[in-house]
């Protein structure tokens, strides 16, 4: 081989080896671990000697606006690439969302090395800014199995068989471990984890509140109640459903990446392969764990297009027949395990009797939607349901079988067939004795008992229902409520309502306070947005809102079971009323209160008038704060 021959290969060889150095990386659709939001996601990303590129994606509420801040950077080897340039979005400037909901823009940092295998997006480390964590570079397309996972929580019996409701009592033990992520940053700081919320839906057709703080050594919070036959758990941020047994001691493991997950849901053809974010041990671990593993599809009936105002009560009842009998005969064609076709056929019926319940209000809220009619006047032209009709979808199924207590829409099952004020499709359906009558006798008493007023006759006449689940039940509630009651009556205060007309009434409230600025919160306990709005306020009590010259005022009714009550205002700080139904009915209609949370605020010259648009969080605060200037 002659010299010039050999030069030109070197030389050949080392320009090739040149490009290569110098070619640029390009990953679409990463996989994300970690996420604070589902608004943003990482469409592709472009590493190139001089800048790394974000191609992103943002889904939000139309006409809403988000905001991408200047002191963005990315993180990768524990070095910090700030936002160099932005097209597509302004940074520091209010990005308003079109009507479609989404929206792209491009964000360039300073250049990676192209070898990185994973980063963060940091934007600014304020506390709610947007973060994404673990944006992965190998190409990967799912994530292992955390190790903290018990075998028996990975392989469900698929051969096992529903179980029977529990009608008993007992004190429930639920451990969440939160597994999945790397470091206490990843769980607190990033997607802002301190605390969580366990709901528990009930046969009594209510849903109970509790919440734990998350230990941040073992990222364990340990949740303890007493429960009172069957129940369906739902974990905040988490969804999904969790079977509880009563006095059971269940571990139930939650794999945070769901996070990330959901920030990458809106990903056209996106699916979530094997992906479980949810582990659990106990009574109902198949259970749990076939229905977080995808192996129970279910049939969502009430919430279907189909129902239609201009509907005759036959033509309505003959749809639900019509689309009943397709949707289980569906359940039964699928490819399912025996347990998945029981739950899913269960809750298919639940939502039958919900339809059969709610038909008349179902197809008035079609008419207002339709409409855009919401003003609170009867809607005329809607035939009730007949008992004719009743009886033909009553003849479906056994309503009245207590296996429905199983079912996903436990909750809308339990307060259909307990608080329909009409009887009538008892008698349609020939139901003289069993779960439904034992309801609703039993579920009155529980209130009484919930307030430690239940009397002995009460005692009595639950003894004469099918099961002595009904009457041990009400005394271990009374003997709760009366333990609570005593331990929350030094820390209570409930303020002395005026006694005056009832036109007076809320001038007289405010009138000690006049000069100042005063936030009056309608809300009750049983109330889950209310709930979450004192939540999120009660600690700018001793932060952005903290002055002398805002006065916060809370006024719920006598609806708020009184144990709960005593028990929950302690920790909201602030003037308590408790009015009875005469005095809040007329606040209600002074103020057009349209549902609850609901707002009124007067200025220090002790002007007021309802400011519902302070259900928005961000603008409660910024207008708050503009006041008490």
């Amino acid at each position: 081989m002659n010299n010039r021959l050999i030069f030109s290969l070197t030389a050949a060889l080392l320009l090739f080896l040149a490009s290569c150095g110098k070619q640029d990386k390009t990953v679409e659709y990463p996989l994300i671990e970690l996420a604070n939001s589902q608004t943003l996601d990482i469409a592709k990303v472009e590493l190139t000697d001089s800048a790394t590129r974000l191609h992103v994606n943002a889904y939000f509420t139309p006409h809403y606006w988000i905001r991408i801040d200047s002191k963005s950077y990315l993180q990768a080897g524990g070095k910090k690439y700030a936002l160099t340039d932005a097209e597509g979005i302004q940074p520091d400037s209010l990005f308003w969302m079109p009507e479609s909901g989404q929206a792209s823009f491009q964000l360039s940092f300073e250049p990676m090395p192209k070898n990185t295998k994973s980063f963060d997006f940091i934007e600014s480390d304020c506390e709610d800014c947007f973060k994404l964590y673990g944006i992965d570079l190998t190409g990967r397309k799912t994530f292992d199995i955390p190790e903290e996972i018990p075998a028996e929580a990975l392989r469900p019996d698929e051969d096992a068989s529903l179980p029977e409701p529990m009608l008993k009592s007992g004190e429930t033990t639920v451990n969440l471990h939160i597994v999945g992520c790397k470091d206490q940053k990843d769980l607190f700081q990033i997607v802002n984890m301190k605390d969580i919320s366990l709901f528990i839906n009930t046969l009594t057709g209510n849903q109970e509140q509790y919440t734990a703080s998350i230990d941040q050594e073992t990222r364990t919070a340990k949740f303890k109640f007493q429960q009172y036959g069957p129940a369906l758990g739902l974990i905040e941020r988490i969804g999904g459903c969790i079977w509880l047994a009563p006095g059971d001691s269940a571990d139930i493991y939650f794999d945070i990446r769901a996070t990330g997950q959901l920030a990458m849901s809106n990903r056209k053809g996106w699916t979530r392969h094997t992906y479980r974010n949810l582990y659990a041990t106990g009574t109902y671990a198949d259970l749990n764990n076939l229905y977080a593993a995808g192996k129970i599809k279910e049939r969502r009936l009430m919430y279907s297009s189909a129902i239609d105002y201009k509907k005759s009560s036959e033509e309505y009842a003959d749809l639900i027949v019509k689309m009943y009998k397709e949707y289980s005969d569906s359940i039964l064609q699928d490819n399912a395990t025996q347990i998945g076709q029981d739950i899913a056929l269960l809750t298919l019926r639940q939502e039958v009797v919900g339809a059969l319940l709610e038909g008349d209000f179902l197809r008035e809220q079609n008419y207002r939607i339709t409409h855009n009619m919401w003003e609170r006047v009867p809607i005329k032209g809607i035939e009730p349901i007949q008992p004719e009709d009743k009886r033909k979808i009553c003849s479906l199924f056994d309503i009245n079988d207590p296996k429905l207590l199983m079912g996903t829409a436990l909750l809308d099952y339990a307060s259909s067939v307990i608080y329909h004020s009409d009887a009538t499709w008892l008698e349609a359906a020939g139901i003289k004795e069993g779960l439904i009558p034992d309801l609703k006798k039993y579920v009155p008493l529980t209130a009484k008992a919930q307030s430690a007023t239940l009397t002995e006759k009460d005692i009595q006449e639950a003894t004469k229902l099918s099961s002595p689940f009904y009457a041990e039940a009400l005394q271990m509630m009374q003997a709760d409520a009366k333990a609570k009651l005593a331990a929350a009556e030094a820390k209570a205060v409930i303020e002395q309502t005026p006694d005056v007309p009832v036109e007076q009434l809320f001038d007289a409230i405010i009138a000690p306070y006049k000069g100042k600025v005063i936030f009056v919160d309608f809300w009750n306990t049983w109330c889950g947005p209310c709930r979450m709005a004192l939540k999120a306020t009660e600690p700018l009590k001793e932060t952005e809102l903290k002055s002398d010259s805002l006065v916060w005022i809370y006024i719920a009714n006598e609806t708020s079971p009184i144990v709960q009550y005593k028990t929950t205002i302690p920790d909201i700080k602030g003037k308590h009323f408790r009015l009875n139904n005469e005095q809040w009915k007329y606040l209600c209609e002074k103020f057009k209160i349209d549902g609850i949370p609901s707002y009124v605020v007067a200025d220090k010259d002790g002007k007021y008038r309802l400011r519902n648009d302070l259900r928005d969080h961000n603008l409660l605060v910024s207008t708050l704060k503009e006041m008490i200037k």
